[in-house]
């Protein structure tokens, strides 16, 4: 699935299932400066629901932001992307990603030329069977080809097909210091899913999906306050966990029961990952994604996991040139989080 690096930036564009984000720099890690950001809802309508975006509807947000073509590295947003800890045994470089698609069919039934996939060494340690372990990402041929086409019709070229936890791996490497032995976890909750990753010492170490979004609490809030889902939407980003003085508390119940959730299933993953490979607990943990930007979200996920809790600013240490709207940047940075890691492809 990933490409070979090339000797230029490339445009992030990651699709999401409510949003498309993007993401455009000059320069390399260190002199990064922002030539576009970009942040779009979908269009609602019959398309919406099967993932199609009106024709157009990419090029207009690439021009309309002052990119002029040009090469792209893409989110892996199909529908059959899956990704999954998998050890194999130990061989030459050029005999693992062979290895690492045979192990991929097994799981996933797909038949060899309808299957893509890739990988990436974890910083876990090699066991006593003498297998390494990687995180495998695999998906349909056919999907992805179809999502290379879609860019290729918005006459831009799709040079690399990421997946998400390789991106945000990638975002936090651009913006933190690595401390020595140190987990951090990221944890990008978008419109309909949750994408959870740990690492270590610059290495994805864990990777997985929780079936929790902000769809999740906008329906919550329309079924038990009996509004329509289009304004429990508006009050849900007005107030989040924070409603107005005086408002009665049901709001509040009903996104913190939700979050509960959420809570508990990202327990569960700190609690797998020390016990299956070792290690210790993870100290801080940076959310982002649209859903990251409800009020007091990170309070809270900070009082009920006891781990420090903050939503990402992917941009913080890259150069912003006068011209760009500050406040807005501000306001859409964490939903940019996996569109800024995708642009430090090159």
């Amino acid at each position: 699935m990933m490409l070979p690096f090339l000797d230029s930036n490339l445009i992030g564009v990651d699709i999401g299932s409510a949003s498309v984000k993007i993401a455009y720099f000059k320069g390399g890690k260190g002199s990064y400066t922002l030539k576009a950001a970009a942040y779009s809802r979908l269009p609602s309508g019959p398309d919406a629901a099967t993932g199609k975006l009106p024709p157009g509807f990419i090029s207009e947000l690439i021009a309309s932001n002052g990119i002029k073509g040009g090469k792209v590295c893409a989110l892996a947003s199909v529908r059959s992307l899956s990704f999954s800890h998998i050890s194999v045994p130990v061989m030459p470089e050029n005999e693992m990603k062979e290895a690492v698609k045979w192990a991929v069919r097994k799981e996933t039934g797909l038949p060899p030329d309808d299957l893509v996939s890739d990988f990436t060494y974890t910083g876990a340690r090699k066991t006593a069977e003498n297998t390494v372990p990687v995180i495998a990402f695999s998906a349909k041929k056919s999907e992805v080809d179809g999502l290379m086409a879609l860019f290729k019709d918005s006459g831009l070229e799709a040079r690399v097909i990421d997946a998400a936890p390789t991106a945000l791996l990638a975002a936090f490497d651009l913006n933190n210091v690595w401390e020595d032995g140190v987990n951090y976890s990221m944890v990008d909750i978008g419109a309909t899913k949750a994408t959870l990753v740990i690492m270590k010492n610059s290495r994805l170490m864990f990777a997985r999906e929780i079936p929790f979004g902000g769809r999740e609490l906008t329906a919550a809030l329309a079924e038990g306050l009996g509004m329509e889902e289009s304004v429990a939407e508006e009050y849900k980003i007005a107030y989040g966990l924070n409603p107005p003085e005086g408002a009665d508390a049901e709001a509040r119940r009903l996104l913190t029961l939700h979050l509960t959730g959420l809570c508990r299933e990202l327990h569960r993953s700190f609690d797998y990952y020390q016990a299956q490979f070792r290690e210790g607990t993870v100290a801080r943990l940076f959310l982002c994604g649209g859903t990251a930007r409800l009020k007091g979200m990170d309070g809270f996920i900070t009082e009920t996991l006891g781990i420090e809790s903050f939503v990402d600013d992917p941009i913080r240490k890259v150069s912003i040139p006068a011209g760009f709207d500050k406040e807005r940047l501000r306001l859409i940075a964490p939903c940019m989080s996996i569109a800024v890691g995708l642009a430090t492809r090159t």
